[in-house]
């Protein structure tokens, strides 16, 4: 009866071990393998094991697992501590991917654990594997007490580890960058780290800073044997782009001390032109919802807002002065022929005006005592913003008269003809971006965490997730039906002056360069869709 028990506890302990298997499962004892039908000895799981020389211990084969990601120079074993009949090993790379535990043996003091390849490969890996004896081991027992011996297995010995090797070539060729894309141990008569990065920055190159590198290192001798380089951007202007979802074209200022010089450069032809320049700091640009037309606010030296209008199909200019008696603080296109403008008038008094572009009149739209400091016109709908102390409230309204409270929102954004982005920071949720559908009046969280809109394309959205370690952005394509769906377009963006092509193939960003004589900001063309490398 008792022996009945005994087998059919030993039976339960496999089936639960081989639950956590992914490699072959058997017994070991003595060379001969048992399956869970043949036992015909008890074993007592849970004593610890009698020592003798040349004993062989039964054990479990848990899982061999060929590790890729290689950060070991050495064998090394481990011991569970809450239960020594666990162990698990990781061997120095080697070039096999079919290795067998042949036996464990206690013999000279020492546990030897065989090792067996019946083939070897041209991949380098380090294998993991994990075995159970059948017996505990004594408490005292360490990790020196093993001995790995190996049969017909070819190991590689590296003085430099994957760490090693990446900090070296960072020191040496002064990468502003963080972790490679990939580092891949290789053997080709001797073992060599492939390690390669994409979109690295390169200073010292203004024509081409962004490159894509691959890398031959010796793992032994701690050099370079090869390095290849991919210019995968190009110089475009010196300037600052500004942040709008052009079509077409991109608008930058290409600052001369006090001066804007405002530039348009054509995706398509590549052909940049000086479109305006006039004097004054630039409070705001906005772009047509209905083309690529822009508008310009800036204050003049005498502190008085003005603005200019820029029309692309046309390619002309047109400079606006406002009315003396109105005071007006900013101003976006409500339509193609007018524009929206908010004034300040006496007493808090804020209003909202419709400008006709072509021949300067002024219809009033709203008055309160409210301190509305932005404006949108949207299918039907003005979208405005208002500031109380610290906190800024979303109105949405079509005639002045009803009002819908949308939230307290840090700013706000337009994303299509039907909708807005808008972000939030709330006691319940955090930081969070949302979305708003005008049509059908309801909103919808994007996403929750620390991000930035950029653009909407389609149903997708592009987002910019701050770093908060290295100060930096990266580029998300978020798809809002599937919030685990996300994808990296591009990594350690230090600004958010930039723009993105609706194919997400091209990304345009300006940057600040400091050089020993001057500081300035340049902006060059990167070919993203070669990110992958």
């Amino acid at each position: 009866m008792r022996k009945n028990i005994s087998l059919l506890i030993i039976f339960i302990s496999i089936i639960l071990l081989s639950a956590c298997s992914n490699g072959p499962l058997f017994i070991k004892d003595n060379d001969k393998r048992y399956g869970f039908d043949d036992i015909d000895s008890p074993i007592e799981e849970g004593e610890e094991i009698e020592l003798s020389e040349n004993k062989e211990l039964a054990f479990v084969l848990r899982k061999i697992n060929y590790l890729k990601e290689i950060d070991v120079q050495n064998d090394r074993v481990e011991i569970d501590k809450n239960d020594t009949s666990l162990l698990s090993m990781v061997i120095k790379p080697c070039l096999t991917d079919d290795i067998e535990v042949s036996s464990v043996v206690y013999k000279s003091g020492k546990f030897h654990i065989t090792l067996s390849s019946k083939k070897s490969s041209k991949n380098v890996c380090a294998p993991y594997i994990s075995i159970k004896l059948l017996k505990k081991l004594p408490q005292d027992i360490e990790a020196d007490d093993f001995v790995i011996d190996k049969e017909n297995i070819k190991t590689i010995d590296i003085k430099y580890t994957k760490d090693n090797a990446i900090n070296f070539v960072k020191q040496k060729y002064n990468l502003i960058t963080n972790l490679p894309d990939s580092a891949e141990l290789v053997y080709i008569d001797k073992p060599i780290w492939q390690i390669k990065y994409k979109f690295v920055y390169d200073k010292s190159d203004y024509e081409h800073p962004i490159k894509n590198i691959s890398i031959d290192f010796d793992a032994n001798e701690g050099k370079v044997l090869a390095i290849n380089e991919e210019d995968i951007s190009n110089f475009i202007d010196n300037g600052n782009i500004f942040a709008l979802n052009t079509q077409k074209c991109i608008y930058y200022n290409k600052k001369d001390d006090n001066k804007n010089n405002i530039c348009v450069y054509n995706i398509k032809n590549k052909k940049i032109k000086k479109i305006i320049s006039f004097n004054g700091s630039i409070k705001s640009i906005y772009k047509s919802n209905k083309s690529d037309d822009i508008i310009i606010n800036y204050k003049n030296n005498s502190l008085e807002l003005m603005s200019v209008i820029y029309f692309s199909e046309k390619d002309e200019f047109k400079f606006i002065n406002y009315k003396d008696d109105i005071n007006v603080i900013d101003a976006s296109f409500k339509s193609d022929n007018s524009l929206l403008l908010i004034s300040k008038a006496e007493a808090n008094l804020t209003k909202l005006y419709e400008m006709d572009i072509n021949d300067d009149n002024y219809l009033e739209l709203f008055s309160a005592e409210d301190n509305i400091i932005k404006a949108s016109y949207i299918n039907g709908y003005y979208v405005y913003l208002s500031k109380y102390d610290v906190n800024q409230m979303l109105y949405i309204t079509k005639d002045f008269e009803d009002y819908d409270f949308i939230d307290e929102v840090e700013n706000y954004y337009y994303a299509d003809d039907n909708s807005f982005v808008y972000r939030s920071d709330n006691k319940v949720e955090g930081i969070s971006l949302y979305t708003y559908n005008l049509s059908e009046r309801f909103y919808k969280m994007i996403i929750n965490g620390d991000y930035s809109y950029i653009k909407k394309i389609n149903d997708d959205y592009i987002l910019a997730k701050k770093d908060i370690n290295h100060e930096s952005y990266d580029l998300i394509l978020h798809k809002l039906d599937n919030n685990l769906k996300e994808e990296v377009l591009f990594e350690n963006v230090d600004n958010l002056n930039l723009y993105l092509t609706n194919d997400l193939k091209k990304l345009f960003k300006s940057t600040k360069v400091i050089d020993k004589n001057y500081t300035k900001r340049i902006i060059y063309e990167i070919d993203i869709s070669k990110g992958d490398i």
